[in-house]
């Protein structure tokens, strides 16, 4: 891995950040996020890469935010957040050393920045935090509940099997030498964790590196993102589907948020609905005749 071996032997931090930012269709929301970047933005900052994924209307995005140059590319079509970020990696400045990524409806906290460069270490091959929502409503509600379970049980620091797509930071060269994030709709954050592992980096958790974000993008999308997550997770599966789904019924009925938790417990229900499509996906491309049950695992 070279300069990132000679970087983590030396004990060296991160010295030029590269921030990126997919966005579409959210001209207040990316301006936001923009201003929250000015507000931390110090000497390490090299640049700010928006990848405007094929919106409607041209996104427009100021020369500089903070001192720091703004970079913009645009896909013809709409490909997504995992490809747009893989995108900007083309333009990043050659000092870089260490990549930041934020959604569009992200908001920095203070101190989000020196969290971030600071527990960056030369043992850890990227570093990412909480998220905590801005907006209001059971859709936005119920996902930061989703957040907070899963955040609970962790120490500051911790290894753990997940990234937040909009809420990171990667060492450069090990993000080149993982392929960057894969190609896929849902889940390409968490099937990065486990590139990253492969090349020699592990992922962890830093409650200081907190970010804002809109949760609620509609429930419509809350469904769509829990069905397309059921078919593309390979987690073990433990239980069964009505022992998970009996056992979160229980929980939200007697927990202090009942209807999101129940929303929780529906968009569960679509999940394992994903989950099942995919066993049986798979065992008719194998030419199985008989389908064995399937049990399940949280996600």
């Amino acid at each position: 891995m070279g300069k990132l071996h000679d970087r983590m032997e030396a004990g060296v931090d991160a010295q030029h950040i590269a921030l990126i930012i997919p966005t579409c269709g959210r001209p207040d929301d990316l301006a936001a996020c923009l201003r929250s970047i000015a507000g931390e933005a110090d000497g390490s900052v090299a640049q700010v890469i928006v990848i405007d994924d094929g919106a409607d209307e041209l996104v427009v995005v100021p020369p500089e935010v903070g001192g720091v140059p703004v970079v913009k590319r645009r896909n013809a079509v709409r490909r997504g957040a995992a490809y747009s970020r893989n995108l900007a990696l083309q333009v990043l400045a050659d000092e870089v050393d260490a990549v930041g990524f934020l959604d569009d409806d992200a908001r920095l906290t203070p101190g989000w920045l020196e969290a971030a460069r600071r527990e960056l270490t030369r043992a850890r091959g990227a570093v990412t935090g909480p998220v905590l929502r801005f907006d209001r409503g059971i859709v936005s509600r119920a996902r930061q509940l989703r957040y907070n379970d899963r955040y609970a049980p962790l120490e500051p620091g911790q290894a753990v099997p997940f990234l937040a797509g909009g809420n990171a930071m990667v060492w450069r060269d090990l993000l080149v030498k993982a392929g960057g994030f894969p190609d896929t709709r849902t889940m390409s954050d968490r099937f990065l964790v486990r590139r990253l592992e492969a090349a020699g980096g592990m992922t962890h958790f830093v409650p200081d590196m907190v970010v804002l974000h809109r949760n609620s993008k509609g429930l419509r999308v809350a469904v769509r993102e829990a069905w397309r997550a059921g078919l593309l997770d390979d987690t073990p599966l433990t239980g069964t589907a009505s022992e998970r789904l009996s056992g979160g019924m229980r929980a939200a009925v007697a927990g202090e948020h009942a209807p999101a938790a129940l929303l929780n417990v529906a968009l569960d229900a679509v999940y394992l609905g994903g989950r099942e499509r995919a066993r049986r996906s798979q065992w008719r491309a194998r030419g199985a005749r008989v389908v064995p049950r399937a049990s399940t695992a949280k996600r």
